[in-house]
């Protein structure tokens, strides 16, 4: 019994070690916008216990110093409300296009349409316009994307009734798109919807699970926010991973599962 245990402690030690070491691939942008007035992004990979690498002050300064293992960048929602973090993303375009076209992934979740329209950071052939249009219900296109299936089960169900203040489920919709396949729409507008470019991929978002989550008008959009921001990661996570020879690989995700 005490050797079996003993070698189940090192095996967890191992992947507990690799775990922490796969999670320097994610790059964060994050802002307390003056609407929800929290940092939701960090809040919600820090109670996930997800290490990651802030370039929100970087970025302020002008520069977006991806990392050689960053494969992952994310960016809170309604983090264009800093007009200086909205500009020096479109000054960085370049890198970031650069960044997924060798592989990364980056989300956008919802941005308010009167801070970022128009996504300028995008490469060319690919488009997403956000208007100021918020809706209730969404409908889940495709259904089958991992997106929606780990390590939770998503369905339309999980979206219904989330709230921040007076704003419903989806906070300024897509307004027109173009290059990407739509996962989820509403109303015929598109919700979450995502593009291959290069070897990487862009993940674009009528939502806002991370601000829902932390600051959501109550514990249903907080609970049902944060097992979509665990398939989030999960999906990120398992996109960027790196199949090598020799290397053990995981996430938090897996371990959790």
């Amino acid at each position: 019994m005490l050797p079996r245990l003993f070698a189940w402690l090192c095996i967890l030690k191992l992947v507990l070690s690799v775990m922490a070491i796969e999670a320097a691939q994610i790059a964060v942008v994050d802002f307390a916008d003056q609407w929800t007035k929290v940092d939701a992004l960090r809040q919600t990979l820090d109670e996930f216990k997800v290490e990651y690498d802030d370039l929100t002050k970087s970025i302020e300064g002008g520069k977006l110093p991806f990392k050689a293992d960053n494969e992952i960048f994310l960016i809170g929602s309604m983090v264009t409300n800093n007009a200086g973090l909205h500009e020096n993303l479109d000054k960085n375009a370049k890198t970031i296009q650069d960044f997924v076209e060798n592989g990364g992934l980056v989300w956008e979740p919802t941005q308010a349409d009167q801070n970022e329209a128009n996504v300028d950071w995008l490469p060319p052939g690919l488009s997403c316009v956000r208007t100021d249009t918020d809706l209730p219900t969404v409908n889940i296109l495709a259904p089958d994307h991992p997106l929606f299936n780990a390590p939770n089960r998503i369905t339309e169900k999980t979206f219904e009734g989330w709230g921040h203040q007076g704003w419903p489920t989806v906070w300024e919709v897509i307004g027109s798109q173009k290059g990407f396949d739509v996962l989820m729409e509403s109303v015929g507008n598109p919700v979450i919807m995502e593009a291959e470019f290069g070897q990487g991929k862009f993940l674009m978002m009528a939502i806002a699970p991370d601000k829902y989550h932390i600051a959501g008008n109550d514990g249903n959009t907080k609970d049902m926010a944060k097992l979509f921001m665990e398939n989030l990661l999960f999906h990120a996570e398992e996109f960027a991973a790196v199949e090598a020879d020799d290397k053990l690989t995981t996430t938090w995700a897996n371990l959790k599962m």
